[in-house]
């Protein structure tokens, strides 16, 4: 049985990672996030997103939403959103498979409710749960 020292697993996966990052490997910008919204086709994740409360030096001081298409179905995914139980609006994620846009909300304190959905062409479109949060 071959032994492998730890200081060359390490150096191995520290190459995979930077391999990974020089290619283009994202994830979901969901760290930041205050609160998020799923939608699911056929048991797996398709859509998430993501919101983010403003905070000073990042989107102009104000809050986000983190759209991340996580599925390679060739269907856009869309946020719908209303603010101070204003009009819906939508955002749509059109960049495909593995992609996250955003959107620039305002500044100042607000409540909203948003959630994620699938643009099903000719059907009716999946939509997570309605979440609320607040900026």
């Amino acid at each position: 049985m071959h032994r492998v020292s730890r200081t060359a697993v390490r150096a191995t996966v520290g190459a995979l990672v930077t391999a990974g990052l020089a290619i283009g490997f994202t994830t979901p910008a969901s760290a930041a996030a205050s609160s998020s919204a799923i939608v699911n086709t056929d048991k797996t994740r398709a859509a998430e997103a993501f919101f983010n409360r403003s905070t000073s030096g990042s989107h102009a001081g104000k809050a986000w939403i983190d759209l991340y298409d996580a599925k390679c179905d060739a269907h856009s995914v869309y946020v719908e959103y209303r603010i101070n139980d204003g009009g819906t609006k939508r955002f749509t994620n059109g960049g495909g498979c593995g992609n996250t846009s955003g959107v620039n909300l305002q500044t100042g304190y607000f409540a909203i409710v948003y959630r994620a959905c699938v643009d099903v062409q000719f059907g009716g479109d999946p939509c997570s749960k309605w979440v609320s949060d607040h900026n």
